[in-house]
């Protein structure tokens, strides 16, 4: 009896580790860079002509911008004026391109929040070799277990040509962002008169996800990315650390996450990462699966596609990442000011998860995401509270590094709108530029590395 237990437990545990999806017909494989780009998006414009073609891209300066590696990329398109500004006025007119967070804002901010609209340029662009994986990963690219987990694919979106919103969602959390990166990041969270005190950071990346050497998923050992913080200001956290290894199927085995404060001199582990715990640096705001949008496991939620839509997103934000706005230009109370920031009308993919029976979520009982269809990044979210009321509204500003090429978030901004505060992170504008072209120790983004960097 006992032997066909196993047995039937065995069977159970295969089954459940087997692909999820039937494999993409070649003459749709052949569409990536035909009608489709090499990342799957439609390569042609809207009818209306308000969103244009793609046409590679921008992959290197424009003419007339001169890079400074020691400054921050210039704006390629700060020559340009707003075409329209949405209002709480005119929101009527523009209903159909906003999401229900960007209603619930405007309603809420009539006298200070806007959003004012630019030309729309299809900017992003990457390598070659993603362009070749993103191509591979369409052909072998699979889910696993009940889509919690993928396999046969590396370096970028695994599924361009989606038939799911979970494969939609995967193409968000494991979008390319580059293989190993350093980043000053300001954060902030302000009270509701607008005072803050800027927490400063130090934060390295290795995308073992993008590591041109991986061949094949299971080379990652479950683990997508590692992550280590080290603090820097305010005084009460200079020399604290955090550091992620997060795991590519949280389900099978949940994030590592280790802290070390100074005046602790522990490195204690942290667990519930990928699910609703509260960010220790959000003010209550923010829960762990709020970075990036939406980060973690996504097995307690019923996933649904919205589609393809036109939405208002933030797009081309290099101005507003740049050193000609200072913090205090930028963090002004209830909102950021609207006059730093640039929207433009692009196409998205839009999902809705729905929290599962049994299961609870103190923010998010139900969240719609979108995510831009060229780079397939989350731009904007809108999480709904057990009452159906909207709890929070989650915005991701896209930045351009027309040098990689590349186009990734750079700051992202979480509102509780009930509670008229925010909490933003990766702010660089007083920072030192982003460096892609690093080599980080790996040993250093674990328990044993976090004690050899801190501070006794």
């Amino acid at each position: 009896m006992r032997h066909g237990i196993l047995l039937g437990l065995a069977v159970a545990l295969m089954a459940q580790m087997q692909p999820l999806r039937a494999a993409v017909p070649e003459a749709e494989v052949n569409r990536l860079g035909a009608d489709l780009t090499p990342m799957g998006a439609e390569k042609a414009g809207n009818a209306a002509g308000t969103i244009p073609a793609w046409d590679g891209g921008l992959t290197a300066p424009p003419p007339g911008v001169t890079v400074d590696p020691s400054t921050h990329l210039p704006d390629p398109y700060a020559s340009e004026a707003p075409l329209y500004t949405v209002t709480s006025a005119n929101l009527a007119q523009y209903e159909a391109q906003l999401s229900d967070g960007q209603k619930a804002m405007l309603a809420a901010y009539p006298g200070s929040y806007f959003l004012r609209v630019y030309p729309t340029h299809r900017s992003c662009a990457y390598p070659a070799h993603v362009y070749a994986a993103v191509k591979r990963n369409a052909v072998s690219g699979r889910l696993v277990n009940n889509g919690n987990g993928i396999t046969g694919a590396t370096m970028a979106a695994p599924f361009p040509i989606p038939q799911s919103a979970r494969e939609v969602l995967w193409n968000h959390e494991l979008n390319y962002r580059g293989f190993q990166l350093w980043r000053e990041n300001a954060s902030a969270v302000p009270t509701q008169n607008g005072d803050f005190t800027l927490e400063l950071s130090l934060d390295q990346y290795i995308y073992s996800w993008s590591d041109p050497s991986m061949t094949n998923t299971e080379d990652m050992k479950n683990i997508s990315y590692y992550f280590l913080r080290q603090g820097i200001a305010p005084p009460v956290n200079s020399g604290s650390m955090t550091i992620f290894n997060n795991t590519l199927d949280q389900v099978a085995e949940p994030r590592r996450v280790w802290n070390y404060r100074t005046g602790e001199r522990k490195v204690k582990r942290t667990v519930g990462v990928q699910y609703d715990l509260i960010a220790p640096t959000g003010d209550g705001i923010r829960t762990s699966d709020t970075f990036q949008v939406f980060n973690g496991a996504g097995d307690r939620y019923d996933w649904e596609l919205l589609g393809e839509q036109e939405k208002i997103i933030p797009y081309n934000t290099n101005g507003f990442a740049s050193a000609k706005y200072q913090y205090k230009d930028i963090i002004h109370k209830h909102h950021l000011n609207p006059e730093a920031l640039r929207y433009e009308l692009h196409r998205v993919w839009g999902i809705e998860g729905k929290l599962k029976p049994g299961f609870t979520h103190i923010f998010a009982t139900r969240r719609q995401i979108y995510q831009d269809e060229d780079s397939w990044a989350a731009v904007g979210a809108t999480l709904f509270d057990e009452t159906g009321k909207i709890s929070r509204v989650q915005e991701a500003h896209m930045f351009n590094y027309y040098d990689q090429p590349m186009c990734a978030v750079s700051s992202e901004v979480i509102y509780d709108i009930n509670g008229g505060r925010y909490h933003v992170i990766a702010l660089r504008n007083q920072q030192k530029p982003v460096k892609f072209e690093v080599k980080l120790d790996q040993s250093k983004f674990g328990p044993s590395g976090m004690r050899s960097l801190g501070v006794r």
